[in-house]
């Protein structure tokens, strides 16, 4: 899918929410900063899997595939945990092809793509994620985390609170990796929140341990069975409900998983970059 450049604007103009301005002039020094990390399209699962866990969250996200040089589509912590849901073994990862799974809707930006366009895309397909050409003519990344650095330089009076998810979605230490995945499904988010705490799971923490302590499920036959306490959790960041955007993008740009956690509430980069289209988040 290409995302075409329209009338985007050229100049900071007072008054003129962000989501009109064009994302070259809005990411002018590092709009092409993040080259995009691509597999083959016959490569294994176990490829991909591998390389998943030091992009996920990051500047990439997602993995690029590539056939005979060319983008086709992506891959990342939905399609790898999705088939593990439905083949828990290690015949997933070493007989199941990467061009099986991967998702076809890669979405392409053009010169002059604004915020908003991209960002009605991106609410269309639930799924941060974009390439765009570079000079060397290849492909570099838009993710969630990139679309913060708009955040960090802009005036707004929206707060967390103001653009959290309202429902907090939480497992416990008993729960099994398949009621966690299928919570994750079910809901369409990447964390949990640890019951009581600030610590939470992902699907990037899921993914890792699949691949570095259990080899691809070569030798485990009952992952899915697994219990949550058995994992290394990551820890939100606490702030207040009365922390601006600005701040809550600032906090999660520095952070390895991005996540906040405010009395009654969590906040997302999804959370944050989805507020930027409201007409009320301006360049500062």
């Amino acid at each position: 899918m290409v995302v075409n450049g329209d009338r985007g604007l050229s100049r900071k103009g007072d008054g003129i929410p962000i989501y009109r301005y064009s994302l070259t002039d809005l990411l002018q020094n590092s709009l092409l900063s993040s080259p995009a990390v691509s597999v083959s399209y016959d490569d294994k699962i176990t490829e991909a899997t591998h390389l998943l866990p030091e992009y996920l969250e990051s500047f990439t996200d997602s993995l690029v595939v590539v056939r005979d040089e060319r983008p086709v589509g992506l891959i990342g912590g939905l399609e790898i945990l999705d088939g593990v849901l439905k083949q828990p073994c290690n015949d997933f990862f070493e007989k199941t092809r990467v061009k099986d799974v991967m998702n076809n809707e890669l979405i392409k930006l053009e010169s002059g793509a604004t915020l908003g366009s991209l960002l009605n895309v991106w609410r269309r397909t639930g799924r941060a994620f974009a390439i765009v050409p570079n000079q060397y003519h290849g492909y570099s990344a838009i993710s969630a985390r990139k679309v913060l650095e708009v955040g960090m330089k802009s005036k707004t009076e929206l707060t967390v609170e103001g653009i959290s998810r309202k429902r907090l979605l939480t497992f416990t230490k008993d729960q099994t990796v398949r009621e966690i995945l299928e919570s994750m499904f079910e809901n369409r988010t990447r964390k949990l929140v640890l019951e009581g705490t600030a610590k939470f799971i992902s699907d990037r923490i899921i993914i890792q341990r699949i691949s570095r302590d259990l080899n691809c499920l070569e030798q485990c036959d009952d992952f899915l069975e697994m219990r949550a306490g058995g994992f290394h959790l990551d820890e939100a960041k606490s702030v207040t409900g009365s922390t601006s955007l600005v701040d809550a993008c600032k906090i999660m740009y520095g952070m390895q998983s991005p996540y906040l956690h405010f009395p009654g509430g969590v906040v997302t980069p999804w959370d944050v970059i989805m507020s930027f289209d409201s007409g009320k988040v301006y360049l500062g």
